[in-house]
């Protein structure tokens, strides 16, 4: 797979669980636009990809459109790799995988996916983009033992194989399992094949990237692999 040439970062969320912290401190601006050492958030997404020679850099977003664009005009004013796709009403309504079901043509080959509200190490970027993903391996995601995010997987390795995959936190049904290996989370970062489009009915209408995941493991474990981020805790918003 080392002629992945794309990263798709999605930067469209409303950011709901932070944006009470923002107004408590009076900051006005988006949480993707927000200064880290003194850069935007999403600077460093995209400077990473760029560093990383991607040839392609898409942004999904279904907010902040006006702010996106002023962002990318005032940083980016050449940067002809950066592609932004905007999904209105109907993205901000159906979610990442309905935005990024409705790119697949432009994605014919294997690619980055990332959640634009991550901040990670550049060595696992490009430890994902240097990765082979043996059939009928479709997908290889990032996972990190800290990261507690509701929205993301719980995955339990054992011995180098994911035995077991369940979207957000584990309820008490789930507590009753006794499965041997350690836990970890997805950090939102994963490598994938194109034919994750028709690896499963209704792609487009999952309610988040990871149930994606979730889905495509039940129906058959070995097309899920995974990176581990050991102690490299992602940044999020």
């Amino acid at each position: 797979m080392k002629d992945i040439d794309t990263i798709v970062i999605a930067v469209g969320g409303q950011g709901r669980r932070i944006t009470a912290e923002l107004k408590r401190r009076e900051i006005k601006t988006s949480k993707i636009f927000l200064k880290l050492n003194g850069k935007p958030f999403l600077s460093h997404l995209i400077d990473m990809s760029l560093a990383l020679n991607f040839q392609k850099v898409f942004l999904l977003s279904s907010y902040y459109e006006r702010e996106l664009r002023i962002f990318l005009k005032e940083n980016y004013p050449s940067a002809n790799q950066i592609v932004s796709i905007y999904g209105g009403k109907s993205g901000r309504k159906l979610g990442v995988p309905w935005l990024l079901y409705s790119i697949r043509q432009k994605l014919r080959k294997p690619f980055i996916y990332s959640d634009g509200n991550i901040l990670y190490n550049k060595s696992i970027l490009k430890k994902l983009k240097d990765a082979e993903l043996v059939k009928p391996t479709i997908a290889n995601v990032v996972l990190n033992s800290k990261d507690l995010a509701p929205t993301h997987s719980r995955i339990i390795v054992h011995k180098s194989r994911i035995k077991s995959v369940n979207t957000r936190l584990p309820n008490s049904k789930d507590r009753k399992i006794n499965l041997r290996g350690r836990q970890y989370y997805s950090l939102g970062l994963m490598a994938l094949k194109r034919d994750i489009f028709s690896s499963i009915p209704s792609f487009a209408y999952k309610k988040d990237l990871d149930f994606v995941i979730c889905d495509i493991f039940r129906l058959d474990e070995n097309m899920v692999k995974a990176t581990i981020d050991v102690d490299k805790l992602g940044i999020r918003g």
